[in-house]
């Protein structure tokens, strides 16, 4: 392995796991301890990680909430790819589904072709989206307390809508994916929301965009293996492919 190659290794490394020791390093790697410092000052003079007494840590910012704005703009080309495959893929006739107030999962509304759905969000976009099925749907919002940044519902009443519910499928998205965090979020109150959708369906199906892996936010929505199903572009890493195998997880890559 050449050494630009063994400390692209080692920064994915440390993307998945967080951090670790320069012997843990070392010996992932097969080289000498001094070869793994020297790996790790010139990846922080990049500012890709952050050393400390005996080991580094990977130097990811944690990601704040985007404008709804930008939300919206971002890869909205992929966006529309992953929410009409799985509108296609996921769903069938007189389903009861739970369709997250997320701006991907929101898009899937203008590619839903089935009849006698149950149709439940927490979000204001997504309520405008489907607004438009309406009148071949059941279309039920939840209350609580609108967040502006997120346009969505949350809070106890938020909750304890979706807790009374049993849905097939829930459809979500995430700010952020790592193997050891899972997916996150920046919202405490959007998380606790989320959690209860998927508690509330037999299956989740997670519709991520490739640019969202090796980032993380604040607070755990899922853990790989609590959803059933991720939905992904062609920019998907590897080893998120093996974390997929691994959990048992389903990838659809679109």
């Amino acid at each position: 392995m050449l050494p630009i190659q063994r400390r692209q290794a080692l920064l994915d490394y440390l993307i998945r796991h967080g951090g670790g020791s320069i012997k843990e390093f070392s010996d992932q790697f097969g080289v000498s301890e001094m070869t793994i410092r020297r790996d790790l000052e010139l990846l922080e003079q990049q500012g890709d990680v952050v050393r400390s007494h005996g080991g580094a840590m990977y130097a990811d910012k944690l990601l704040k909430e985007p404008a709804l704005r930008d939300k919206l703009a971002k890869n909205a080309d992929v966006k529309e790819k992953l929410a009409a495959y799985a509108a296609e893929r996921f769903i069938s006739d007189g389903d009861v589904l739970i369709v997250e107030g997320g701006t991907t999962v929101s898009k899937m509304a203008s590619y839903i072709k089935h009849s006698q759905l149950t149709l439940m969000t927490n979000g204001l976009d997504a309520l405008q989206q489907l607004r438009a099925v309406a009148g071949r749907h059941t279309v039920l919002c939840c209350g609580g307390v609108l967040r502006e940044p997120s346009g969505t519902f949350v809070g106890p009443v938020a909750e304890s809508f979706f807790a009374q519910y049993h849905a097939r499928t829930t459809f979500l998205s995430a700010l952020g994916f790592t193997v050891d965090a899972g997916f996150t979020d920046p919202n405490l109150m959007d998380t606790q929301v989320k959690k209860v959708m998927i508690q509330s369906a037999a299956r989740t199906v997670m519709l991520l965009d490739s640019s969202k892996f090796g980032s993380r936010s604040f607070a755990t929505v899922a853990r790989l293996d609590e959803v059933s199903v991720l939905v992904t572009d062609s920019g998907v890493p590897e080893y998120v492919r093996t974390a997929c195998e691994s959990a048992n997880v389903e990838l659809h890559v679109v």
